[in-house]
């Protein structure tokens, strides 16, 4: 039996890395003293943030729990990740807040270096999570709990489906492929694709 929750949440990842690769270049083009699309990257911050916490995160700590039953050896990685979930909450969230005012009041300066070392640093606390559920504990799940225990969720939790068709998602997928802003690098540049909408540069007749 296919356990449908774990093939949701590795769909939210594979999303996840997506819009960080885009978010990791918005902030390419800050530290090459440009001036990213700040709009941008508060919606960025906000989807990373906020539809985790409505369904993903729940889930996987539902899951966790039961991975440390049977498997007590992950106890201490499981509480890390737990961990790191409150910490991408609350810098998302600082970021989100931060980029709205600057979009609203101050679009036309630079983006400050602590600010862009505190995005630098939420950046990379979230790919490494990704990497340590993705090589580490769903690996473990997948061995240690059966299909029909990983799919028996919580009745509230099985009703909040993952956000990809959600109006948030599909507006912030819009104006990433409407525009090719995925494609942006600074300097001019423009990346071989988008790893959300696939979107390629034009070629030159």
């Amino acid at each position: 039996m296919k356990a449908i929750v774990l093939e949701r949440l590795h769909a939210d990842h594979y999303r996840y890395a997506a819009l960080l690769c885009i978010l990791d270049r918005q902030l390419h083009i800050a530290a090459c003293n440009e001036l990213p699309d700040y709009r941008l990257l508060a919606r960025l911050c906000h989807y990373l943030t906020r539809q985790p916490e409505e369904w993903h995160h729940p889930v996987e700590e539902t899951l966790f729990e039961q991975l440390a039953s049977c498997h007590p050896q992950s106890a201490e990685l499981l509480e890390v990740l737990t961990e790191e979930h409150r910490r991408i909450a609350n810098y998302g969230g600082e970021l989100e807040a931060a980029f709205r005012h600057q979009a609203d009041e101050a679009a036309g300066e630079e983006l400050d270096a602590n600010r862009l070392n505190l995005a630098r640093a939420f950046s990379e606390l979230y790919h490494h999570h990704l990497h340590s559920e993705n090589q580490h504990v769903y690996p473990l799940i997948e061995r240690c709990i059966p299909a029909a225990e990983r799919d028996a969720m919580p009745p509230r939790i099985m009703l909040n489906s993952p956000a990809e068709g959600s109006p948030d998602f599909q507006r912030l997928y819009r104006q990433i492929a409407d525009h090719h802003t995925g494609l942006r690098l600074g300097h001019g540049e423009q990346a071989d694709f988008c790893p959300l909408c696939d979107a390629r540069p034009a070629t030159s007749s």
